[in-house]
């Protein structure tokens, strides 16, 4: 039987701890009390396992993936939920967020679930996940600097929740000391 503890380590675990930590920040600035920041921080932090069923090959290929290899890169939500539904004691909250943290509201996501429809929670972590996926270096790509993250989230605000994007951005100091980085 796959443990949660093998799950988060097949999964990049400094992107899904910053993900979880931003969330928390976001939450708490949101209005959600002690109890939901620490049920969404820690949703957030399996929100990626399903990259544990992408090969490590496309994951980590510098540059742009080919149409092909995007497709298999997106299966990793419907692969993460899968994996969280099926692991023993696990919050079904996971399972959600595993599954919805790339739609939008629009619903032009991965899935292209409606807005309407998405966990609360997920809708809060998936601003989380576009802010450490813009601040941290990936194989494709420098980290942006903190002003483009920030105007990025802003001009994009209605593919998100946009009162959780205007608490990112508020707290964007406190986001900073995740990276330890001065703004």
């Amino acid at each position: 039987m796959t443990t949660l503890e093998q799950l988060a380590s097949s999964t990049n675990y400094r992107h899904s701890r910053n993900v979880a930590q931003i969330s928390r920040i976001i939450a708490l600035k949101y209005g959600y009390n002690q109890a939901e920041a620490d049920t969404i921080e820690q949703a957030a932090l399996y929100h990626d396992v399903g990259k544990s069923a992408i090969p490590r090959e496309i994951l980590k290929k510098p540059g742009a993936l080919t149409p092909e290899e995007f497709a298999i890169v997106k299966t990793h939500t419907e692969a993460g939920h899968s994996l969280i539904m099926e692991a023993v004691g696990l919050l079904q909250i996971s399972a959600a967020v595993a599954k919805e943290h790339h739609e939008r509201l629009d619903g032009s996501g991965y899935l292209q679930i409606p807005g309407r429809e998405l966990n609360p929670y997920t809708r809060l972590i998936s601003v989380a996940d576009v802010c450490d996926a813009l601040l941290s270096r990936r194989a494709y790509k420098p980290p942006w600097k903190v002003t483009d993250v920030v105007n990025y989230l802003t001009d994009h605000a209605h593919y998100f929740d946009p009162e959780i994007v205007r608490c990112l951005v508020s707290e964007i100091n406190n986001v900073l000391l995740v990276y330890n980085k001065p703004s």
